[in-house]
């Protein structure tokens, strides 16, 4: 029980202090913009290691939960360090992804599993695993309409062009391209949806196989 405590002590110690730190900051920024810079820097790398410390506790937790028995879709309970490790660190990808999905489609607290991911694209917007995440949460909810998740997913298919198809999760770019041909078959608004949606399919099977035979390095 201790060693649970011990993390969110400090987290908690260590958001006040970043509190306190960023109004001197703020007040000495037209003078020292250096000392600030230095200040936040180091706030920022606190806050990284403790993040790092209650997501490996999370994980622990994840695995004892599992052994027990349990279904991990019925946990609940660790979603408050979720949210505390996103304050330590907003760029903490993982956390967005995996409170997003449980949110939204293992409770069905939609809304606010999308608004987490949200700020997950925000926050981590090169990052093209939690924008992939994003993208499969709207599909898998039928979040609003079907365009919502075609521009999430050629946000994500953007990404990937950038990083030159050098990505942590490779698969990943042929699913974006069945998941546009899903959605453009519902799409029954758009015109030629059928057309497009078959458009993608080509896409789809032609990038599964360039992956499948190696012809793209993916390793950098």
């Amino acid at each position: 029980m201790k060693g649970r405590i011990v993390p969110f002590v400090a987290a908690a110690i260590f958001l006040t202090v970043a509190v306190y730190s960023g109004r001197l900051a703020s007040q000495a920024a037209s003078s020292d913009n250096t000392a600030t810079e230095a200040v936040s820097k180091g706030l920022g790398q606190i806050g990284s290691f403790l993040a790092d410390i209650l997501w490996l506790q999370l994980d622990q937790y994840h695995h004892i939960w599992m052994y027990q028995g349990n279904e991990w879709v019925t946990a609940t309970d660790y979603l408050p360090q979720l949210w505390l490790i996103t304050k330590l660190d907003p760029t903490f990808a993982e956390a967005y992804i995996d409170g997003g999905y449980q949110l939204a489609v293992n409770l069905d607290e939609i809304d606010e599993g999308i608004r987490l991911l949200q700020e997950g694209v925000r926050q981590c917007p090169e990052n093209e695993r939690i924008l992939w995440e994003y993208a499969v949460v709207l599909w898998e909810v039928d979040y609003y309409s079907p365009r919502e998740t075609e521009e999430a997913t050629w946000q994500y298919l953007r990404t990937v062009r950038d990083k030159r198809g050098l990505i942590e999760e490779p698969w990943n770019e042929g699913n974006a391209y069945f998941l546009l041909e899903k959605t453009f078959e519902q799409d029954t608004l758009r015109r030629n949806n059928l057309e497009i949606s078959r458009r993608y399919s080509n896409r789809c099977s032609f990038i599964r196989q360039v992956r499948r035979e190696g012809f793209w390095n993916t390793e950098g």
